[in-house]
């Protein structure tokens, strides 16, 4: 037992104990250098050791260009396991492993993780513990990272050390353990361990320089003469503990040959690597050879038959940086003469090795960049970018460089990195088109980061910038800009962006052109322009425009366009695919920005479960990455949902987060959005004249909430409000506005809600009429249509026309509960009851109803299980283990009123 641990033990113990019980959990250690996480890593895998196997990776600062190489280190006593996985999971690993050509998918990767992991442990429970976290390679963390969040039914332990400054550790939403450094008793008690005999004085003075971090009281003596221990000559003196770790480490290796140290240094600035990769880059294999055996003797490495590993990870940095540069720099052009030309550890090495400007290795790290992108491998590419621009000479050609690492850092959430980068790319060249770029992304940051006028300014400068030379990224700053303009509310600035994107000039864009035209019809409906709107829209068939190898979700039409101007499946569609390619390449940061344009389109069209899920997963993105702006939409769209399904309390709670950063920084989407959701949740709890006071704010010329779409779909709410309340003369002047400036009759799109506030607001048969156009009119969705019927039904009722009137209140029961839209169905039940139904029964009970009970991820796996699909299919699908989803389906069974996957198969849970 390590002294002074009580409490850290404690924590391990229960990780251990969970998965010895088969319910997997993970947990980070953090905290300064030498506090002692790597003795509680080694100490809990010799005390557990009895019954589990136990597997090991550490992450190595040298290492870290090196994609999956700590992964490699961690699995490969599995790979014999390989065959059993799935072949494009098994593919995977064997092409991030070198071990064939296939593209090493990193989503497939980290799933093959998971599963090579989950059957390893289906006999004996895994205890993996995984040092030195913050010096992972991108590729290996982010598996790791995978592997973190989704343990759960796995006979899996997974234990990460990393220090208090990483970046991507601790995990959200995985727990963490500060291990701190020993109070002063505890301190001394372990020095008293290390140095039974020393002198009181010098216990004294190692004391207060060790500061109570483990790692120093124990190595500090080991680096310290017998004179300096028995007190006959003084301690150095100062000790800073930061500055003389490496040293601790690196004392160890200078009693050994200049060929052993020569090995070592191959081996530190190759990471733990096989013996013949470091054999292969010395000049006399021979004499390497036994100069690894002894070093092995020293205790500095251990070695066996596939690896070379140092006897603690700072071993390996100070051996590294305890030398000098032009010994390291031919280690590292060793290591890139003994690898194959194709070999991307061979760029890094070169890398490595270049001394000031270096176009030709510039070069190799910006083609290794494009294969990372293509690839969906953003943290590779932009760390190649980073490098590249190091070694560039030209002040442009770096500036660029830079620009465009800064996107692939912001992309995965490094949004204070990509803002040092830009101010760097600035720097160093004023060329328009490099300024350009710079703005165009600062643009996009500022929006995302809660000031989209702001950001239309930034993002019009650059469009004007690039006009002349580049119609690509004046397209992208355009669009853009467009995007920022609708989350103001500002049409007038719209049209801006039309004339810039429709007018003459070298920069010439198809798609631009077709985007500009809806930006001029959406500019023409500021309630400054008189009469109604100047342009027609065109159909929207830009979906082309949001699919790439790594999407750019910033440089996409405005929220809710493709909705209102038509185009909205193949959009949906689009989004879905684009939001799997980023998930895929673990760019958080734009996975958050595409899933609140995702989620908009899902909710307007009736696809709740599906917009539950990915609201809940972008929210958590948005915040983690700092993404103000996107976050408070995504709190206004789940508010409206929680109205929608009758959460009153979590709509008001979700809306008040999304005003609470909407309103100071005047983001009018998400403003009008959060009234809505308000607005509809006082409709729901039977206050229309507070419904109608909300609802106003977003449709009214001036209002606090006004935007000039979202006013679009609010309409119906507000029509159905000031109707219940009995004052409908609002609601007819809000109305003749929209048709006047939106002309509906021309805009399939909106004859289903057109009509029904038409409807409301009319009477006889004429309002009849209305309601079976609403009801005709296509493309509406499931919440729309329900509300039409019941609405209809209601003025069915009230007009004595008794069986129609049930029919279609019936026919609401029916659409409403597909959604969960509890305060309807209601309704609905009431006015069957008035129409003298004695039934009262409301439709059974079918899983796309009882779905509301389910998690969003026990839904998806019940949609999965219903097509029949098997447990490893289903976990193929979601990137689990086999193990969780037959976990999931335990639970979900009981929930859906089923016993067996036999009574699941075929049921719609659309």
């Amino acid at each position: 037992m390590l002294v002074g641990r009580g409490r850290e033990w404690d924590e391990l113990f229960t990780v251990v104990g969970a998965a010895r019980e088969g319910k997997g959990r993970a947990l980070v250690l953090h905290g300064p250098p030498g506090v002692g996480k790597s003795a509680l890593l080694t100490g809990v895998t010799e005390t557990c050791a009895p019954g589990m196997r136990a597997l090991r990776a550490t992450g190595v600062e040298g290492e870290a260009g090196l994609p999956f190489a700590a992964l490699h280190q961690l699995l490969r006593p599995l790979l014999p396991g390989l065959g059993e996985l799935p072949r494009p999971q098994a593919d995977a690993l064997c092409g991030a492993f070198g071990m064939s050509a296939v593209r090493a998918d990193r989503f497939l990767v980290g799933l093959a993780t998971l599963s090579l992991l989950s059957n390893a442990s289906a006999g004996t429970p895994l205890l993996i513990t995984v040092d030195d976290a913050h010096w992972l390679d991108p590729a290996s963390a982010e598996a790791l990272v995978f592997l973190a969040r989704r343990l759960e039914s796995e006979a899996v332990a997974l234990l990460l050390a990393t220090r208090n400054d990483a970046g991507l550790f601790p995990l959200p939403g995985v727990p963490d353990l500060q291990i701190l450094p020993l109070n002063d008793a505890d301190a001394a008690g372990l020095l008293a361990r290390t140095l039974p005999k020393t002198v009181p004085t010098v216990r004294k003075r190692l004391l207060r320089e060790a500061r109570g971090h483990p790692l120093a009281l124990v190595e500090l003596p080991a680096a310290l003469s017998p004179c300096h221990l028995d007190g006959t000559t003084p301690l150095p003196d100062p000790l800073p503990l930061g500055e003389r770790q490496r040293k601790f480490f690196h004392d160890p290796a200078a009693g050994l040959t200049d060929v052993q140290r020569d090995v070592l240094l191959l081996a530190a600035a190759a990471g733990d690597a096989e013996p013949s990769t470091v054999l292969r880059a010395c000049t006399d294999a021979d004499a390497a050879r036994d100069a690894l055996f002894e070093a092995v003797s020293t205790g500095v490495i251990r070695l066996d038959q596939r690896e070379v590993t140092f006897r603690h990870p700072l071993a390996r940095s100070a051996v590294y940086h305890g030398t000098s540069f032009r010994r390291r720099r031919a280690a590292h052009l060793a290591l890139a003469r003994s690898l194959a030309p194709d070999d991307d550890r061979r760029v890094w090495h070169l890398a490595a090795a270049s001394v000031g400007p270096d176009d030709a290795v510039a070069r190799l790290l910006t083609e290794l960049a494009e294969r990372a992108r293509h690839s969906g491998d953003p943290a590779t590419a932009g760390q190649a970018l980073r490098r590249a621009a190091e070694l560039a000479s030209e002040p442009l050609e770096r500036a660029l460089l830079l620009v465009e690492a800064a996107e692939y850092a912001w992309m995965t959430a490094d949004t204070s990195h990509a803002e040092t980068l830009l101010k760097q790319a600035e720097a160093l060249d004023g060329d328009p088109r490099m300024r350009a770029r710079v703005l165009g992304l600062r643009g996009a940051m500022t929006h995302a980061g809660g000031d989209p006028a702001a950001a239309c300014r930034l993002l019009l400068d650059g469009a004007r910038l690039a006009r002349e030379t580049d119609a690509e990224l004046t397209a992208e700053l355009l669009v853009t800009a467009a995007r920022a303009a609708w989350a103001a509310g500002d049409p007038a600035t719209l049209t801006q962006i039309a004339e810039l994107g429709a007018g003459p000039g070298p920069a010439e864009h198809a798609t631009l052109r077709r985007f500009s035209r809806h930006f001029a019809y959406l500019g023409s409906l500021t309630p400054q322009q008189p009469g109604p709107a100047r342009y027609r829209h065109p159909p929207f068939d830009a979906a082309a425009w949001l699919l790439s190898p790594l999407p750019r979700p910033w440089v996409w039409p405005p929220v809710l366009l493709p909705h209102l101007t038509g185009g909205t499946e193949a959009m949906t569609a689009a989004h879905r695919s684009a939001a799997d390619a980023l998930r895929a390449a673990g760019a958080d940061g734009a996975l958050a920005m595409s899933l609140t344009s995702l989620v908009a389109l899902e909710l307007v069209t009736g696809q709740w479960s599906s917009g539950l899920a990915n609201g809940v997963e972008g929210l958590r993105l948005a915040q983690e990455a700092g993404q103000p702006g996107y976050a408070c939409h995504l709190h206004a769209l789940l508010a409206w949902l929680a109205a929608a399904q009758g959460d009153s309390a979590r709509c008001r709670a979700l809306a008040e987060q999304s005003l609470a950063v909407a309103a100071p920084h005047h983001i009018a989407s998400a403003l009008a959005l959060a009234h809505w959701a308000l607005g509809l949740n006082a409709l729901a709890e039977g206050r229309p004249d507070q419904a109608a006071r909300l609802l106003g704010d977003v449709v009214s010329p001036g209002g606090p909430a006004e935007h000039f779409m979202v006013g679009w779909l609010v309409l119906p709410d507000l029509a159905e409000a000031w109707v219940r309340s009995g004052d409908p003369a609002p609601a007819r002047a809000a109305l003749a506005r929209f048709e006047q400036r939106a002309d509906p009759e021309r805009a399939p799109h909106l004859h289903a809600p057109w009509h029904r506030c038409r409807a409301l607001l009319s009477t006889g048969e004429r309002a009849s009429a209305r309601y079976e156009s609403a009801l005709e009119a296509a493309g509406a969705s499931p919440f729309d249509i329900g509300r039409t019927h019941l609405l209809y039904g209601e003025w069915l009722r009230r007009n004595r026309r008794i069986k129609s009137a049930r029919e279609h209140l019936h026919q609401a029961t029916t659409h409403l509960h597909m959604l969960g839209a509890r305060p309807w169905i209601d309704l609905a039940l009431e006015e069957l009851r008035a129409a003298g139904d004695r039934s009262l029964i409301e439709p059974a009970a079918d899983p796309a109803s009882v779905s509301r009970r389910l998690t969003p991820r026990e839904l998806q796996i019940a949609r999965l299980a219903a097509r029949g699909m098997s447990n490893s299919d289903i976990a193929a699908q979601l990137f689990l283990s086999p193990r969780t989803v037959g976990y999931h389906l335990h639970k979900l069974f009981p929930k859906l009123g089923i016993t067996s996957r036999t009574q699941l198969y075929g049921r719609d849970l659309s």
